[in-house]
């Protein structure tokens, strides 16, 4: 039976709503009393799924910033990173410059930008909402070239749209030696070192807990996703997913706004 269970968050574990259901968090603390492990593995930076882990009852580190680091929701202690070094994410920002393409860069706890915009403006109207614990850090900076030699730049975040002028520059972009992206998305790009996502943090949060690959069960819905629901014993992938990513899926279930996470547990685990 399976020992671990990990979900994506966006279009995943979360309806349009951005929302878990109350069936999928009675569901999900069921298995944890049964002694199963459940975490989340996100693209979101650490506080934004620290809010739901809270919610769920979650103990197990989470999977944050696709990958790039992996935290102790209990103890907030950082168990893993790995940093974009100065030169290739100076790299990244000057071909986004040349492109006149929004960007954000994340660390551990704080989103920054050098602009005000959509994204910034969103986690702070959201903060106003929520304790000091679940609060995302947000900085407009006058350089974010600077940051690299300040603080450990874990992922560079693009608002990209569907045109050739953005899948040039993301052709640019993955030509960096060391640098790898992910659409994770419809409108968001994500840039972290290559060899980084979902898949080898799984892998390393396995080594962590004494966790078999094939007593995991990963849920996901995005190219992000897809190293994660290879690696797992169970991979599987949302209705809503597209069909790339229901490909490599050992299993597809219903949709997020289904409750297509419970869906495949009460299958799996017989609770139906």
């Amino acid at each position: 039976m399976y020992k671990l269970i990990v979900t994506d968050m966006d279009g995943t574990l979360l309806n349009s709503d951005k929302e878990v259901s109350p069936d999928t968090v009675a569901a999900l603390r069921t298995l944890m009393q049964t002694g199963a492990r459940v975490t989340l593995a996100t693209g979101r930076i650490y506080r934004a799924a620290k809010r739901y882990a809270d919610q769920i009852g979650m103990t197990t580190p989470l999977i944050c910033c696709n990958g790039a680091v992996i935290v102790d929701p209990v103890t907030d202690e950082l168990l893993y990173g790995a940093p974009i070094p100065a030169a290739i994410g100076k790299k990244v920002l000057e071909i986004a410059r040349r492109y006149d393409v929004y960007y954000h860069l994340y660390d551990k706890e704080t989103i920054y930008s050098e602009r005000l915009e959509k994204l910034i403006a969103y986690f702070r109207r959201m903060s106003l909402e929520h304790p000091p614990e679940h609060r995302v850090g947000t900085e407009v900076v006058p350089d974010a070239m600077a940051l690299f030699e300040q603080k450990e730049i874990y992922k560079i975040g693009f608002h990209f749209d569907n045109s050739e002028r953005s899948a040039q520059m993301r052709r640019e972009v993955e030509a960096i030696e060391g640098i790898a992206g992910y659409k994770s998305l419809d409108t968001i790009y994500d840039v972290l070192m290559a060899g980084v996502n979902k898949g080898t943090a799984l892998e390393r949060l396995c080594g962590i807990l004494g966790v078999r690959r094939e007593e995991v069960m990963a849920f996901g819905d995005n190219e992000n996703d897809l190293e994660m629901l290879e690696y797992a014993g169970m991979g599987v992938a949302m209705a809503n997913a597209e069909a790339f990513v229901h490909d490599v899926a050992d299993h597809v279930t219903a949709s997020n706004d289904e409750e297509g996470v419970l869906r495949a547990l009460e299958a799996v685990f017989k609770w139906a």
